[in-house]
């Protein structure tokens, strides 16, 4: 890359994550905050129907304040509104677009395979994320609404798929095995994060979708001015992202397929493409419009899902920032004899396609 478009790739990364680079040089306020210092008045005991009703009334205005006041401990917060509709979705999950509607409250579990009770893995400062993001304090959960064939996180994301629900030690607070992860221990692992270093929590798995409700209770227990990040296959409800657009300061999205089939074949997921890019365009229109967009290309798909990907990101949403990512390998239930058209590593020539057809539709891309 020639000097001038280093310079104007480096000034167009400062303009769309604006408000992330505000927030790590502590000038302004993240999302969460300024939800935990929004009042507003409703009754826990209402249904889900009036509850969104006056959350709608509340959407947007946080980004009228630019400040932390902590609110009378009497007083009802915009955030224990959404910890509120979070608990509520759980007798009926619709969390993902899956929408199975099992009560995770009784025990039950749907494709994710998670009660109510939430596991993570691991906990620690990354330092393998986009370079803006490090060191990223990731928490890595169990369980995920994708299964996807090549998967690298496998161990991870079929967590209670297959009644296996272990917790590692990876982290240096100390927590017993088998234990679900409480909203006031998240939230303490959170703010030791921040302690050591971190940028930003970045809360990802498998994927972090069925645990909505745990991560947004432990936002009570959080009460550092840092950076609340979802890293996610982005396969939410838009009942589901309608309780996180106001509290997610940065959106690391993957965007992995181009087309419905491929998304059905290699991830068992239905109505891909129009879930995936109406969630973009709600970020997009509605969020903190700072977002790094992932795509991991993969073999023998530049043409059907990579190229449809990046020319849909130009056409629609072009002030984000995207990763174009080389890292694929055969993983999971990927081999010679079976998905044996994945049975490969990205090819140089590939990935040139790949970053060429970027650079011709002007998009931001990570090199």
């Amino acid at each position: 890359m020639d000097m001038a478009k280093w310079e104007s790739s480096t000034t167009k990364l400062e303009s769309y994550l604006s408000h992330y680079f505000s927030l790590i040089e502590q000038r302004t306020v993240s999302y969460y905050l300024r939800c935990k210092s929004l009042p507003v008045e409703f009754d826990p005991t209402e249904d889900l129907t009036k509850l969104f009703e006056i959350h709608e009334k509340m959407k947007g205005k946080i980004k009228e304040l630019d400040e932390f006041k902590q609110l009378d401990p009497d007083l009802q917060s915009f955030l224990d509104l959404k910890c509120v509709i979070a608990s509520k979705m759980l007798q009926n999950c619709n969390f993902c677009e899956r929408n199975c509607g099992v009560n995770r409250k009784k025990g039950e579990k749907g494709f994710c395979g998670q009660s109510e009770q939430s596991f993570i893995s691991s906990a620690f400062l990354h330092w393998g994320e986009e370079q803006p993001l490090v060191p990223s304090g990731t928490i890595f959960f169990n369980g995920c609404t994708f299964d996807c064939v090549f998967c690298q996180n496998f161990d991870i994301a079929s967590q209670g798929k297959k009644n296996n629900s272990n917790i590692s030690d990876n982290f240096d607070i100390v927590f017993r095995r088998n234990d679900a992860v409480t909203p006031e221990y998240l939230g303490k692992i959170a703010t030791r994060l921040f302690h050591q270093g971190a940028l930003n929590i970045n809360y990802v798995g498998g994927d972090p979708t069925p645990h909505i409700h745990i991560i947004l209770e432990s936002m009570k227990f959080q009460h550092e001015n840092i950076c609340q990040l979802w890293n996610s296959n982005f396969y939410l409800s838009d009942s589901a992202l309608t309780i996180l657009l106001d509290v997610m300061d940065l959106w690391l999205p993957d965007f992995k397929y181009g087309n419905d089939e491929c998304a059905y074949r290699y991830s068992k997921v239905p109505h891909y493409w129009s879930t995936i890019t109406h969630n973009f365009l709600r970020i997009y229109q509605e969020g903190s419009k700072n977002i790094i967009i992932r795509h991991l290309v993969m073999p023998n798909h530049v043409e059907c899902c990579t190229k449809p990907i990046l020319k849909w990101i130009a056409d629609n949403i072009p002030k984000v920032v995207v990763n174009i990512m080389g890292q694929y390998h055969p993983d999971y239930q990927v081999s010679s004899l079976k998905y044996s058209e994945l049975n490969r590593r990205v090819s140089s020539h590939e990935m040139q396609k790949a970053y060429e057809f970027a650079d011709k539709l002007n998009l931001t891309v990570f090199r």
